[in-house]
């Protein structure tokens, strides 16, 4: 007990120094020299999210601190192959042993870490991860005590099989470390031709911050390899590693403070779905673009939630915030049944990197909604028709039935409104989006939101007729994290 009392506090303390020395450095001191290279150029990373970061680190470094003393008890019963002597069986061995532990650990995270994004594992283990969507140095180690003792399991049968220098699984465990604050440091630290081969292979900050926020893919540690091969890597990866090597001077917007807005009116569109209208005070609500959502803190019967909804208004044409929801969980049903006009809710201000990029020319733009995944586009398109009136815009909106077609009155105004406008309709039943429904050519900009199954399969589509990934820009948003028992909020 002593021995783990020591290896616990001596792990948390010397985790939370390097942290906070590189929080201090990148965060603060170097912050807006580094301005250009900070990934989300809305910094979401405020006291409240570090704290619940740095309590979460408290939990999970308990089931690290037991996982070594278990290493260590192994050992001593000679059940391990760990052994003290350095060059016991020569230098070449030690590198051999370093690698084969890289490409063991790298391969174990891959299909462990994909395994917790299966729906009925992550909301209950890793989501408390992804709770953290800018993330920062104390993200790094901010897990589910049941994540940080699976991540390292593998090390016991390796162990067992092949023998282990100390030394070797001391540089090791700093390796690990050290990459694991590169993936969450939030600033693109690595040079510009880290985006061509052969250093496209390691996993950059940007690839981790991705995967943060558009959730469903990039799922490598060290190595991109498992991605490429399986399939997984998000598109608009590489696309965005050259976007922040090519900015010039940005701002960084501070959005750690929660702000009020207030419900003006709440509008039914179909059975399930209903529109709320909120009238902000604070102007800076209005500096969004199309296709941002609305980080919402709502308190319901006494407990509070945080959900992200999408703006489904348009910048500069409406002079209100509305979300448009679909019953689905609480925060929902709540939009649905109990809220009403003159209600406060909390909220930071509008953010995502799913936003129609008016800046990038094409010759065609083609929206692909299934269901409520209508409420960014439907922003996207009347920004696309009003400020590019000569690019043809092409919508295909997949729905469960007709009844259930959200904003169907005004898709169709748009489309006697404006010529270059085409928009279709797909029930569930009796026809879904295929490939050949999709527009082809050189030029288009594709935009995607719905269910993953939708994504997934338009996602190969543009991917078999080569559609360059900066073409395509896919909205992702994960469900909620669910404590065990009051645990591990």
């Amino acid at each position: 007990m002593l021995n783990f009392i020591m290896q616990y506090i001596t792990s948390v303390l010397g985790a939370l120094a390097i942290m906070t020395t590189a929080w201090l450095l990148i965060w603060k001191l170097f912050g807006s020299k580094l301005a250009s290279r900070k990934i989300l150029l809305s910094k979401r990373a405020g006291w409240p999210q570090i704290k619940g970061e740095i309590q979460a680190t408290l939990v999970s470094f308990l089931g690290g601190s037991a996982f070594m003393l278990v290493l260590v008890s192994f050992k001593d019963q000679g059940l391990t192959r760990f052994y003290v002597e350095t060059g016991k069986y020569g230098i070449l061995y030690e590198v051999a042993t370093f690698l084969v532990m890289i490409l063991v650990s790298d391969t174990w995270f891959y299909w462990l870490h994909r395994w917790m994004h299966r729906p009925a594992v992550y909301k209950y283990v890793h989501a408390l991860h992804h709770k953290s969507l800018d993330v920062n140095p104390y993200t790094s180690t901010s897990f589910h005590l049941i994540e940080s003792l699976s991540l390292t399991l593998w090390l016991l049968p390796l162990s067992m099989l092949m023998p282990i220098s100390m030394t070797t699984l001391g540089i090791m465990q700093v390796i690990g470390n050290l990459n694991n604050l590169k993936s969450h440091l939030g600033y693109e630290l690595f040079p510009e031709f880290f985006n061509k081969k052969p250093f496209t292979i390691f996993v950059s900050a940007t690839n981790h911050s991705i995967h943060h926020t558009q959730y469903n893919g990039n799922y490598g540690l060290f190595f991109r390899f498992w991605d490429v091969v399986c399939d997984t890597e998000l598109p608009t990866t590489s696309a965005t590693f050259e976007e922040i090597h090519q900015r010039g001077k940005v701002t960084v917007v501070d959005n750690t403070q929660y702000r009020e807005l207030t419900i003006e009116r709440i509008e039914r569109e179909t059975a399930d779905t209903v529109s709320v209208y909120f009238k902000p005070t604070d102007p800076a609500f209005y500096q969004y673009a199309a296709g941002q959502h609305l980080t919402l803190r709502v308190s319901i019967n006494g407990k509070q939630y945080q959900r992200c909804f999408s703006l489904s208004s348009t910048p500069r044409l409406d002079d209100f915030l509305r979300i448009t929801v679909k019953r689905k969980g609480a925060v929902s049903t709540y939009f649905q049944e109990q809220a009403k006009p003159g209600d406060l809710i909390r909220s930071l201000l509008p953010t995502g990197d799913f936003f129609f990029r008016k800046e990038q020319p094409v010759k065609q733009y083609v929206l692909i909604a299934g269901g409520s995944g209508i409420a960014p586009l439907f922003s996207m398109l009347r920004s696309m028709l009003t400020e590019a009136p000569n690019t043809p815009v092409t919508l295909l909106y997949a729905s469960a039935n007709w009844s259930s077609i959200i904003f169907k009155d005004a898709l169709e105004q748009l489309l006697r409104e404006h010529p270059q406008f085409r928009y279709q309709d797909f029930i569930s039943g009796e026809q879904r989006i295929s490939a050949a429904d999709l527009p082809k050519g050189d030029d288009m900009a594709y935009y995607i939101c719905g269910p993953e199954s939708l994504k997934k399969a338009i996602t190969g589509y543009l991917k078999n007729i080569q559609v360059p990934d900066k073409n395509i820009h896919i909205e992702q948003f994960a469900d909620g994290y669910v404590p065990w028992f009051g645990l591990f909020r």
